[in-house]
């Protein structure tokens, strides 16, 4: 996922505060300022990583990586559970924070960056994951057939939702939708049936579907 740097779980990596203008007397916060403030301290370790980070030096990227990485994924892995996706979820996390590096002012940790970074990851994930499961458990109530009467009640819920939501096409595009979706019929059958033309039918049908989809997105 990420296109220069591969990184891999016990791949250590030496401590950047050992790196040329990183220690004692650079920067501008004095040595006595870090050693009395311990939070001053890590801010000053801090900025340089990130200094460094940004001029692309690999062993500064991949030490954000390591000391970050376990925070990232348990923050997922709460939010989604057990998922195929997690990995690369950690991975496009990482990629969009290094690619946003000259952005980071330090007013916040680096900690807390990343959060907000894998909250935004997640939530726009959470939400297009739930508009097309509904989408979908919508869709497959229309495809049930000519059988729809004895659903067991295990698709009940699915068929509420689906009709409720069908009620709001206009009508002239629900019937299509109707039509060719839960009756079965092909697109020639419907347009001999309602005596318009196959492409106007074909029409219907796409903006049946278009304005379903931006119905359940704005539920």
């Amino acid at each position: 996922m990420l296109e220069s740097i591969e990184f891999l779980p016990g791949d250590s990596c030496v401590g950047v505060t050992s790196f040329p203008g990183s220690g004692p007397g650079n920067g501008a916060e004095s040595a006595d300022e870090a050693n009395t403030d311990p939070a001053a301290s890590e801010r000053q370790a801090q900025r340089a990583l990130v200094e460094l980070a940004r001029a692309g030096n690999e062993r500064a990227l991949r030490q954000i990586y390591e000391q970050h990485e376990h925070q990232v994924r348990g923050h997922l892995f709460r939010l989604l559970g057990r998922d195929s996706e997690l990995d690369d979820l950690v991975q496009i996390v990482f990629s969009r924070a290094f690619a946003a590096l000259d952005r980071f002012e330090g007013k916040a940790a680096i900690s807390t960056w990343l959060y907000r970074i894998t909250v935004n990851t997640s939530h726009n994930l959470i939400r297009q994951r739930f508009r097309r499961d509904r989408m979908q458990r919508a869709v497959q109530w229309f495809e049930f057939g000519r059988g729809a009467d004895r659903v067991a009640p295990s698709k009940v819920d699915a068929r509420d939702e689906a009709q409720r939501i069908l009620a709001h096409l206009q009508p002239d595009l629900r019937q299509i939708f109707v039509l060719y979706h839960h009756e079965g019929l092909t697109l020639q059958e419907i347009s001999d049936i309602i005596e318009r033309p196959l492409s106007t039918v074909g029409d219907r049908l796409t903006r049946a579907r278009k304005q379903l989809r931006e119905l359940v997105s704005q539920d």
